[in-house]
């Protein structure tokens, strides 16, 4: 009796040990998977900021290939705007005083006489400036 009693205690305590055992590697699966789910979920965000920084990169790459052209296009429309009130007053000549004479007659007024008042008086003009 005193040894089934021995052994139903040494029973009893391995029982715990295995029950405390089995609590631990349930906590520390469930600790594995949460580091393993939180992995998954760092790698998925990592693979998405890259694929977001490759897409910002290409459209800067694109982007600075048309730098050129941009600074070329806004130094001909600050020009175009210098020469703005230039090219109105030489039409504005040109519909007020052009109208009864020849196109020979017209462009000699034009080119000659309203584009030289115009340099002279130091107003920025077209020089290729085509009314009709």
């Amino acid at each position: 009796m005193g040894e089934l009693k021995e052994a139903e205690t040494n029973l009893a305590n391995a029982q715990a040990e295995l029950q405390a055992v089995q609590d631990l590697q349930a906590r520390l699966r469930e600790t594995f998977e949460n580091a393993m789910a939180e992995k998954t979920r760092l790698a998925e965000s990592a693979a998405k900021t890259r694929k977001k920084m490759d897409q910002a990169n290409r459209l800067i790459n694109s982007l600075q290939a048309n730098k050129t052209r941009w600074v070329q296009n806004a130094n001909e429309f600050k020009s175009l705007k210098l020469r703005l009130v230039g090219d109105v007053a030489k039409a504005c000549a040109f519909v007020s005083y052009c109208g009864p004479f020849n196109s020979d007659f017209r462009s000699k007024l034009l080119d000659e006489y309203f584009h030289q008042d115009l340099i002279d008086k130091e107003i920025p003009v077209s020089e290729d400036l085509q009314l009709t």
